[in-house]
């Protein structure tokens, strides 16, 4: 994206920042993984959302004194013998023009910056992009720079902007819209995988193979989270992890998974006959699920309260399953379908922001379910879509839904 899209972004935030304040969003730090070894480092979403930066030991500040706003953006010296092993560091140069921040320092300057900062002026906020979710004794960039500012200086006042920049992220650009596209169809490519290479006596984790190899193949550097393959009885267990299991003719195979595509995610659910044939049982639930799935669809819509997804799924495959005797009375949906229905989707797959009145510009999931234990699988069905002036829009229908899309597929491609 151009520097010009996080320019834009920040001024959104800084209109809403307090006057005297200071405000840093971080980067994040490399974890180490082994001896000499880190983690792939993932960059802090609010952080990227804000700068386009993806390096770690980086962090944004910016200034707001009588209504005047400055913009630093801090990072590692460019080192010659860090290159020599990891490739060629950002410098100064580079970093104003990708970024469009008024400022750039390295690292090693900050203490002489803040200090500088902070005596001559007469500041009352501190705010932070604080995130971490434990209480435990690993520090995080953001709770060590707040503890060494407010030891200095007790005065000031200490807040949170994680708010605030996780509800700017619900409404997508399109940029972002074009990134989401491009993951869906990368998505796409990778289910189509998973159905060419789906058969009897396969095992769980080829399948997943198969999706990663089309993902790269197709421009995706990484998932947008752990993919769930989850083959028979295994289609009932919500966040199954292990896919290491081999699947039979008969039974299904639920898939949730996505690709990432610069750094925005899809998020998709299909369940998929091993024999490329649903059971007429199988082909019962699936179409109650789907029969819900459209209820949801034709309720999004600006205005409209997400929450609600979730009991006009439960009533309208209730109603399904009831008919067809499944179950006997509506309120065993709370067993059925156990999960919410609608999140935000963008730079995380499970996307940040309040959850209130649909608006024009979020991207949200739909993904239905039935779990059946006792009868040894389950179904959900999962689709993007964008929040449009007048309703709603799929962002995924290239992607095989109905029961008879799906085997019209198989058949053709076994």
């Amino acid at each position: 994206m151009h520097a010009d899209v996080f320019v834009s972004r920040r001024k959104a935030l800084e209109e809403q920042l307090p006057d005297q304040s200071l405000t840093f969003l971080f980067a994040g730090i490399a974890k180490q993984k082994t001896l000499d070894m880190d983690y792939p480092f993932c960059v802090n979403r609010n952080y990227y959302y804000m700068t386009g930066f993806d390096k770690p030991n980086q962090f944004l500040m910016i200034t707001k004194l009588d209504g005047s706003v400055k913009e630093w953006l801090f990072f590692d010296r460019p080192d010659p013998y860090l290159e020599r092993y990891f490739g060629k560091m950002a410098d100064k140069d580079d970093v104003l023009a990708k970024s469009g921040v008024h400022a750039a320092e390295y690292l090693d300057r900050f203490d002489w910056e803040i200090g500088r900062l902070l005596s001559r002026n007469n500041f009352e906020h501190v705010l932070f992009d604080f995130h971490k979710r434990e209480l435990d004794t690993v520090r995080y960039p953001e709770n060590d720079m707040c503890q060494r500012i407010t030891d200095a200086y007790p005065n000031l006042q200490v807040g949170s902007i994680t708010k605030t920049v996780n509800n700017l992220r619900r409404f997508k650009s399109q940029d972002e819209l074009d990134c989401m596209r491009k993951a869906i169809d990368i998505t796409a490519k990778g289910i189509a995988a998973i159905m060419d290479h789906l058969r009897d006596g396969v095992n769980e984790m080829e399948l997943e193979a198969h999706f990663d190899f089309a993902l790269k193949m197709n421009g995706a550097k990484d998932v947008a989270f752990d993919s769930i393959i989850a083959g028979g009885k295994n289609s009932n267990v919500l966040h199954y992890s292990d896919n290491n299991q081999v699947v039979h003719n008969g039974e299904v195979v639920l898939l949730d998974l996505g690709a990432e595509f610069g750094y925005y995610a899809a998020d998709i659910s299909r369940t998929l006959p091993v024999n490329g044939h649903f059971t007429d049982l199988q082909k019962t639930v699936y179409n109650a699920v789907l029969y819900g799935q459209q209820k949801v669809f034709a309720f999004l819509a600006p205005g409209k309260p997400v929450e609600d997804t979730l009991r006009i799924a439960r009533e309208a495959i209730g109603e399904k399953l009831m008919e067809a005797g499944l179950i006997k009375q509506m309120d065993e949906m709370t067993r059925i379908l156990p999960h919410g229905v609608s999140h935000y989707v963008g730079l995380d797959c499970h996307d940040v922001g309040d959850r209130e009145l649909l608006a024009p510009g979020m991207v949200v999931t739909m993904e239905p379910g039935a779990y059946f234990p006792e009868l040894g699988f389950g179904v959900r069905i999962e689709d993007d879509v964008l929040i449009t002036e007048n309703g709603a829009e799929y962002l995924s229908n290239q992607i095989p839904r109905t029961v008879e899309e799906i085997e019209a597929y198989m058949a053709a491609h076994k």
